[in-house]
């Protein structure tokens, strides 16, 4: 995304953009609203609609607003991390809104150095049951899985099982794809585990083993 607003592999992570005029542009489009009948559409795959800067604009409670006239005739699907979502339960249920909440599996020593303005997993978990609790179709969506976090992950699932959310997806590390990943003091160790040592088979069977549906995106790990 970087590329498109003149920032390098070096700004990752640092700048955050609102999407100026995309609500006029949003109700041009659907003026032809029978090309997005039965499709899905999902907010929040690029970038997390809930950046700080939402609590101040509402750009994504808007969107929210304008896509209440195709209601239920468009699914609608968001991706977050972010308690800011809270703030939306009742748009989210009148419109019938599926909610993943990414949780990053990691050890805690290191946490901060990777995501440093991130809320934590356990925030995120207590977002995902709040979300369940008020009826929005809420699943978990454990992304990224960290190759030294065996015993993280399998906690993170257990905690999940116990509070009756859903694990839907699951993406283990990809360290090349996050450019500042490879500035840590563990980036070189992370990615020799995954090169050198059987994980997939160990990691997915932790989430398999309670949530057979799941889908392991496994990134090169076997």
């Amino acid at each position: 995304m970087g590329r498109r607003v003149g920032r390098g592999a070096e700004d990752w992570g640092r700048f955050a953009f609102a999407k100026e005029g995309f609500e006029s542009a949003l109700v041009r489009q659907l003026r032809r609203p029978h090309r997005y009948y039965g499709k899905y559409v999902l907010i929040g795959s690029a970038t997390d609609p809930y950046q700080p800067l939402e609590a101040k604009l509402k750009l994504t409670r808007r969107i929210l607003e304008i896509f209440l006239k195709m209601a239920p005739r468009v699914r609608l699907g968001v991706l977050t991390r972010s308690p800011l979502v809270l703030r939306d339960t009742d748009l989210l249920l009148r419109l019938g809104v599926e909610v993943g909440v990414s949780i990053s599996v990691m050890r805690e020593e290191y946490f901060r150095e990777v995501e440093p303005l991130s809320p934590p997993p356990d925030v995120r978990i207590h977002i995902l049951r709040k979300l369940r609790e008020e009826g929005v179709n809420a699943y978990a969506f454990l992304a990224p899985v960290f190759p030294d976090a065996y015993r993280a992950l399998c906690t993170v699932v257990r905690s999940l099982k116990e509070k009756n959310v859903p694990v839907r997806y699951v993406e283990l590390l990809a360290p090349f794809k996050n450019p500042n990943l490879r500035r840590l003091s563990h980036f070189r160790r992370w990615v020799s585990s995954i090169k050198s040592e059987p994980l997939y088979a160990e990691f997915s069977g932790c989430v398999l083993s309670e949530f057979p549906s799941a889908h392991v995106i496994g990134h090169g790990w076997r």
